[in-house]
């Protein structure tokens, strides 16, 4: 893929996974990833559909959910077995691919090992954790180690959903959307664990992203002011907190992406599609999405490429 005249556009969210890695020949889940787990698994499609796109660039992405059962925890061999891979293809695609470590942060002191071994050893800029396990969410003691290693090292982590046992099945009767409201409403609770624990200031250098589904955090962590600082909210105001956090653009509603511009700057926004498994965004969407929002043209180059760009670039 050659690289084109104009702004670079970069897909934040997308995902890979190698077949290997999956001990049958195909998932268990809900019927869009059944549908995308041919192209899921086969990198140079991705490659040739992006290049049809106007796609320059996307972040491999593996999220361990997909590898296990619901509560499972991911082997440190295939966390690393992944992260090798993501490391191997990075070096071979330079100028259209990227990758955040696969972690499964609910692993304690190995898990923060592995986010060493995976910035320091590999070079990869940032890690993709779960938003929970099991009945375990982010401001599990034991996902603290991962977190403040990622902190120390000044890389991103992006917290990707999971579907939950119970509330994904109940509202799977309203669809594909239904099951994302699931997956969206774990995501939002897990982020709203973290800034309830006060870890974003006790780690200054940590920075969060969440998919849009998972937005709903940013609105009940400005509801929380109310309560705060009774029931239990440690650290600083969590209005205030939630600036900290980075969103991405999945489902590309001008209205959605309007609210987290206004909320947490432009700067703060990331173009993300949740592809192969979503649609894919193509540059005319994403330009014509941005264009509805209103935004000028150094804005939509920010979310388009400039804002992943600088995420994942460690920060001292």
């Amino acid at each position: 893929m050659a690289p084109r005249a104009s702004s670079r556009l970069i897909d934040f969210h997308s995902h890979y996974y190698n077949a290997a890695w999956y001990p049958s020949s195909s998932p268990q889940g809900p019927a869009n990833l059944l549908r995308a787990w041919p192209l899921l698994t086969n990198i140079q499609e991705q490659l040739a559909d992006m290049d049809d796109a106007g796609i320059d660039a996307k972040v491999l992405t593996a999220p361990s959910s997909v590898l296990l059962a619901p509560g499972e925890p991911l082997p440190i061999s295939l966390m690393q077995r992944i992260n090798d891979h993501f490391a191997e293809l990075a070096n071979v695609y330079p100028e259209c691919l990227l990758a955040l470590a696969t972690i499964d942060a609910f692993h304690g002191d190995i898990a923060a090992r592995e986010v060493e071994r995976a910035v320091q050893t590999l070079g990869i800029p940032g890690i993709c954790v779960d938003c929970a396990r099991g009945d375990r969410y982010l401001d599990a003691p034991e996902a603290r180690p991962a977190l403040e290693a990622a902190a120390a090292l000044g890389v991103a982590v992006f917290v990707h959903p999971v579907s939950p046992v119970g509330l994904t099945e109940r509202l799977a009767r309203l669809g594909h959307t239904g099951i994302l409201l699931a997956r969206g409403t774990e995501t939002a609770a897990s982020v709203l664990a973290l800034l309830r624990s006060g870890i974003l200031d006790d780690l200054p250098n940590l920075r969060i992203v969440i998919p849009m589904i998972g937005a709903a955090a940013l609105l009940f962590a400005g509801i929380a002011n109310e309560d705060y600082p009774r029931d239990g909210w440690q650290g600083g105001p969590p209005g205030e907190a939630r600036k900290r956090l980075y969103v991405d653009t999945m489902g590309y509603d001008p209205a959605s992406i309007r609210f987290a511009v206004e909320l947490l700057g432009v700067e703060h926004v990331l173009n993300g599609s949740d592809w192969p498994i979503m649609p894919i965004a193509s540059r005319q969407r994403v330009e014509e999405t941005l264009s509805a929002v209103g935004l000028t043209d150094d804005q939509q180059a920010a979310i388009m490429r400039d804002n992943v760009l600088r995420l994942l670039t460690p920060k001292a």
